[in-house]
């Protein structure tokens, strides 16, 4: 409606010349004093108060539509394959929220404005020009159709170009947060200088591909001043000789020449428009991209939650190889009784990590069954699944919030006494409340108010308030000194209380006390049994040991 408004007026301008000085040429100057100020001022107006409106209503739309596939691609991504998340970098997965969102907005805001609007007024403005000359307005209808197959072409090669900038634009990014979030390692490393220069190799890929659009975009205007100019000479030659003969009327002509200058701004809008469009494809070809993809790992139809009685882990002839195809575990058989801790070690590479990864269905295998107390983990529901474990890894994830929630998300809605008890088993009560603000301290980016053993035990209070009867522990204490890796030994061993934990460590003395201990190498369990037995029978393990005991001897 606005969009009609607006256009109505911006084409009744061509009326008001060709009237004005219909009357002029009639020697009716008195009328032309009070009417074309009048019609003008008002026109003006009525446009300016519709132009307004309509752009506060463009920007509403444009920003709940924004706001919606922020929400729909961060639900897809927060749901997606752990694969799939890993194939991408970090950068890149921001990239598509911040500028290639940024982009669609500024497409629609286009777009709604604009589309609409310019089309209605170059409809409206030709039918006033038509009314007044048809043949001098055919005449012009005849010469812009000329431009459109140019811009046309320039629009899908700007659409290919922008796709490659928005790529390349998430691979940027994701640069920028490697080099950011490890200041550490550059400074320390004096790695400034080839950090700088790695920076300015993505920006200037990033300058070629938005030179590229540039240039198609500037493409356009000169073709539509081109087209504009033949048609005002055509236009005026044709018109001068029909005057002359006396088939039209100075007032029609003004008119007609009023018209094709209104028509010059809609009709160059619409052809930069078509650029702009093309480049709101190329994001929305990215956006859907990601709501499209299908999920590999996801719950059976109507899937029941899974039971778990007693907590027995079990792997059965379990097959897996990456994406990417490199395998990674053959044919494991493992067995974890309730209550139970089973250990797995091995050099780096054999397949430990993966065999924690499809516990919670992280992957999936490509053969062999995992069991949970004799239940299929495909046969019941995801969120079933994995809110009966609970994760302890070296690499702790805290999130920019307060101490209380980050311990908080083991259980969302527990209590205070039950935050604070948690806290108190991770051995992690006191140093809070050294803190300033105690619970409510907020921990800062990724932790960094917090020590590393203060990281891993609000980690270990987070995993005491979810308290899952299945535990997994990835190298919980590898990356800790010695104080804070006995302290939080002795928390981990008072969670693992009554639970079946499935460990992996590379500091062999953590693990001594397992009650089953795996020796994994190349995919497969080489060995199994007790400390011990394993000790003693002079195999991998035994190796493993004599390298690292016989390192702390010396």
């Amino acid at each position: 409606m606005l969009s009609a408004i607006t256009a109505g007026a911006a084409a009744s301008y061509v009326w008001v010349v060709g009237r004005t000085f219909d009357q002029l040429e009639a020697g009716l100057q008195n009328g032309v004093m009070w009417f074309a100020p009048a019609a003008i001022i008002g026109l003006a107006v009525l446009r300016a108060v519709s132009l307004y409106l309509q752009t506060v209503q463009t920007n509403r739309l444009a920003l709940t539509v924004m706001q919606d596939l922020q929400n729909a691609m961060f639900a897809k991504l927060v749901r997606a394959d752990f694969a799939r998340l890993q194939g991408e970098p970090v950068g890149s997965l921001v990239s598509r929220f911040t500028n290639d969102i940024t982009l669609l907005r500024e497409t629609l805001i286009r777009l709604t404005n604009n589309l609409l609007r310019d089309v209605l007024q170059v409809i409206a403005t030709i039918g006033w020009m038509l009314w007044l000359d048809w043949m001098l307005t055919l005449l012009v209808l005849v010469v812009y159709p000329l431009a459109s197959w140019p811009v046309i072409r320039i629009g899908q090669r700007l659409r290919k170009t922008s796709n490659q900038a928005q790529s390349q634009m998430g691979a940027v990014t994701s640069q920028l947060e490697e080099s950011f979030s490890g200041t550490r390692m550059v400074k320390t490393y004096g790695l400034e200088e080839a950090e700088t220069e790695r920076a300015a190799r993505s920006f200037g890929d990033r300058l070629r591909f938005l030179l590229r659009i540039a240039e198609n975009k500037a493409r356009v205007d000169p073709i539509l001043e081109a087209v504009g100019g033949l048609a005002l000479a055509i236009l005026i030659t044709v018109a001068g000789l029909r005057l002359t003969a006396g088939e039209s009327s100075i007032g029609d002509l003004m008119g007609v020449l009023t018209g094709v200058a209104l028509l010059a701004s809609p009709i160059r809008a619409i052809g930069t428009l078509n650029a702009v469009v093309q480049e709101g494809f190329a994001v929305l070809e990215r956006v859907f991209a990601v709501l499209d993809e299908p999920e590999r790992v996801a719950s059976a139809l109507d899937a029941p939650a899974l039971d778990v009685p007693a907590g027995a882990v079990e792997f059965d002839t379990v097959g897996f190889a990456y994406p990417d195809g490199t395998p990674a575990l053959r044919g494991i058989f493992l067995k974890a009784e309730p209550g139970r801790t089973v250990a797995l070690v091995g050099p780096s590479g054999s397949g430990k990590s993966t065999v924690l990864n499809l516990l919670p269905r992280l992957y999936d295998p490509q053969s062999g069954t995992i069991r949970i107390d004799g239940t299929d983990i495909r046969a019941v529901s995801l969120a079933s699944l994995r809110s009966a474990m609970a994760l302890v890894s070296q690499d702790v994830t805290l999130f920019d919030d307060t101490v209380k929630a980050n311990i908080g998300f083991g259980d969302p809605g527990a209590p205070d006494e039950a935050i604070i008890a948690a806290a108190k088993a991770a051995d992690a009560h006191d140093f809070i409340m050294d803190l300033p603000g105690g619970y409510d301290a907020p921990v800062g980016p990724r932790g960094g108010n917090l020590s590393g053993g203060q990281r891993q035990r609000l980690s270990i209070a987070r995993a005491i308030l979810k308290d899952a009867p299945i535990l997994l522990l990835d190298e919980a204490t590898s990356a800790l000194d010695t104080e804070s890796e006995r302290r939080v030994q002795a928390a981990l061993e008072r969670l693992s209380e009554g639970r079946t934990c499935l460990v992996i460590a590379h500091r062999l003395s953590t693990v001594r006390n397992a009650d089953w201990i795996y020796v994994m190498e190349n995919g497969e369990v080489c060995e199994q049994g007790r400390h011990d037995e394993l000790e003693a029978a002079g195999g991998l393990y035994a190796r493993l040991c004599r390298m690292q005991f016989g390192s702390e001897e010396t």
